[in-house]
């Protein structure tokens, strides 16, 4: 069977000439929207997204933008489609070089990348990144679906900007007067821009409507220019550009789950890790087994997740909700973990099941009946994703292996409850990082700016977990005399136990380094009319590796993580006229002191003659070098010392205009 490595993958990734994106339509007015029609000529597009400040409840740095729109809905009444299930990938790669790749940048409202709408933007040449990652998503109305991708780079010397080179991955139907043949939903990607998705014929009609259940392998890097929708063709299950869609389970009739991704990094090839409603564990697709249950467990339940954290062995680790018994009243109570080597082959296995009677250790008791149980794979999760519903992190002052997800107790409401697994074996133990009722603090010991509150149908989405312990979700959250929102929250990993800071929440605002309009967050999405929405947050949605350069070990530390994202509904304030998006928004960490804007030689923040003035005035000054991008006088591109290169770097952003 082809496969796609991660060595193609680098070889392709400049083949093709993605959708930000901060922009806005040239001419405001009520339901004008610049999302970009998916099935509308070029499915693959190449952007900058310029991150802006954000400061955390605890006063700590970190940067915001969106860095996808959700595609343009073809019913009028809709600014863009629904976003479904996402995920950034759980690898990212170092240094990579390529031929020179043109990427569209603005500074201006109006600008952008749908050339039907937009007006045209400046590009900039890049040829190398020093950090890469990946960006999955699917977005749907109640008559399609896509799944779309993204390859993003980041330079050291550029912090605050990423490189974002999307395509869409998949389609339900060809245009917007076809039939729809499947509907697509996100499982997992990687680094080098392998996605996984799952495939079936919900919502579809006609003699080509694909058959069965299936797992298909996309490679972004090698997408055509056409759209790729699935159908079947002479009784078998295709994609429109065949030679970067591979079936790994094709027409298949056991039900499965959205899968995880095992990275190209890692594993040599991409391939997906798929569970199935058999109680199988189906590596790559292939023959089913159940190895993946440790000693003790009756069955998985939900999607699979996968983190590179190996502490039990093998490569990584594959994780999911269990039950511990094969009686009908048995309850979805345990946590499974299943070490898996490159092929994706057990090498071992751990469990450990909710004790009656949890604490957190500062006063908080839930499962005094034990009555609690694991809820939020029900509903259309299994099929629609995300993934998945158990987090995997690290301790690294211990070298454990911690996992989480959220509980529902009918008399104390939801939980999050995290498993602690000894690297030298031993028993688990557990602890509760957050609960309806937990203040969000303005510090590790400070005042109380707010609290999760119980809310219909759901309060606390899924965890994820990086590896300095801290672990990640998006709650219902009321401000200390103010309105209940949502806020994604990071539960830090002190020596007294879990405290919540706030990173980004409903109501905030942000002046657009691209569009230069602000938008405000509506919404972060959390919950559907009876559960989890698929596009909520899960694990997937943390970049568990530190940025290179950035490695900390302390757990309060914006750098803990590389990143997040989070869907979200945005309003841009377009002169005046309100301007409404579906968006998913990144998360990262900031380095303290002046924010770096590429170009910028001044401080001024604008790229302008003055900066080749400062360049010149300071020509070969060495300054500290990064990962502080607040290097000196001149240093256009904060690589700590000023020279040609600085000068590049303001050619290429002439007349920017910093956050």
């Amino acid at each position: 069977m082809k496969r796609f490595t991660a060595a193609t993958t680098a070889a392709l990734v400049t083949a093709a000439a993605a959708l930000a994106q901060d922009s806005v339509v040239p001419i405001p007015a009520p339901g004008a929207t610049d999302a970009i029609i998916p099935w509308g000529g070029t499915v693959r597009h190449r952007y900058v997204v310029d991150l802006v400040p954000l400061t955390s409840s605890w006063g700590n740095a970190y940067q915001i933008g969106p860095v996808a729109k959700a595609h343009s809905d073809d019913d009028i009444l809709f600014p863009s489609l629904i976003l479904g299930s996402a995920a950034v990938s759980p690898d990212a790669l170092g240094a990579t070089a390529f031929a020179s790749t043109a990427y569209s940048v603005w500074n201006a409202p109006g600008e952008g990348v749908n050339t039907a709408v937009n007006a045209p933007t400046a590009t900039v040449g890049v040829t190398a990144f020093d950090w890469q990652f990946g960006l999955g998503f699917s977005d749907f109305s109640i008559s399609t679906s896509f799944a779309a991708g993204a390859i993003i780079g980041r330079k050291s010397a550029e912090p605050a900007r990423l490189f974002v080179d999307r395509v869409v991955a998949g389609a339900g139907r060809a245009d917007n007067a076809s039939v729809n043949t499947s509907t697509v939903s996100l499982g997992g990607v990687d680094a080098s821009g392998n996605l996984a998705v799952r495939v079936d014929d919900f919502n579809s009609s006609g003699s080509t409507k694909v058959n069965g259940e299936n797992i298909v392998s996309v490679s972004l890097p090698t997408r055509s220019t056409s759209l790729n929708r699935f159908f079947l063709l002479a009784g078998v299950n295709r994609g429109s550009d065949n030679p970067a869609s591979v079936f790994e389970v094709n027409a298949s009739t056991v039900t499965t789950n959205t899968p995880a991704s095992l990275p190209a990094s890692v594993a040599g090839s991409a391939f997906p890790l798929v569970l199935d409603f058999s109680n199988d564990y189906r590596p790559n697709g292939g023959a089913g087994i159940n190895t993946h249950l440790a000693a003790g467990v009756d069955a998985h339940r939900g999607n699979p997740s996968f983190s590179l954290v190996n502490a039990l062995g093998g490569v990584g680790t594959m994780a999911s909700l269990a039950r511990a018994s094969s009686l009908p009243t048995a309850k979805t109570d345990t946590l499974n973990l299943t070490a898996i080597n490159a092929v994706g082959t057990p090498v071992a296995t751990r469990a450990a099941t909710l004790p009656v009677a949890i604490t957190d250790g500062a006063g908080f008791t839930a499962n005094t009946s034990g009555d609690a149980e694991f809820l939020q794979y029900l509903s259309q999760v299994c099929f629609r994703g995300g993934n998945g519903q158990v987090g995997v992190g690290l301790d690294p002052a211990t070298g454990d292996t911690l996992a989480a997800a959220t509980a529902t107790d009918p008399a104390m409401g939801e939980f999050v409850a995290v498993a602690r697994f000894p690297g030298g074996g031993g028993g688990s133990s557990w602890t509760v990082a957050a609960f309806e009722g937990k203040p969000v603090l303005d510090g590790p010991a400070g005042a109380t700016l707010g609290t999760i509150v119980d809310a219909a149908p759901l309060s606390i989405s899924a965890p994820a977990i990086d590896r300095l312990g801290n672990v990640y979700f998006v709650a219902a959250y009321q401000p200390t005399g103010g309105l209940v929102g949502r806020a994604l929250i990071k539960a830090v990993n002190t020596g007294a136990g879990y405290r919540l800071e706030a990173l980004v929440k409903s109501g905030d605002s942000f002046l657009g380094a691209n569009s230069t309009r602000s938008y405000t967050i509506d919404t972060l999405t959390l919950e559907d009319s009876d559960s989890i929405a698929s596009g909520a947050f899960h694990s997937a949605h943390l970049l568990q590796p530190q940025e290179p350069g950035a490695v900390v070990t302390g757990a309060s530390d914006p750098f803990s993580f590389g990143g997040a994202i989070v869907n979200a509904t945005i309003t841009y304030d377009n002169a005046g006229t309100p301007e409404s998006y579906n968006a998913v928004l990144f998360i990262g960490p900031r380095a303290p002191g002046i924010v770096f804007c590429p170009g910028n030689a001044d401080g001024n923040n604008i790229v302008d003659f003055d900066d080749i003035t400062a360049i010149l005035s300071n020509w070969l000054n060495n300054y500290a070098p990064p990962p502080d991008p607040a290097t000196g006088p001149g240093d256009a591109d904060a690589s700590g010392v000023v020279d040609f290169d600085d000068i590049t770097s303001v050619l290429s952003n002439w007349l920017d205009v910093c956050p």
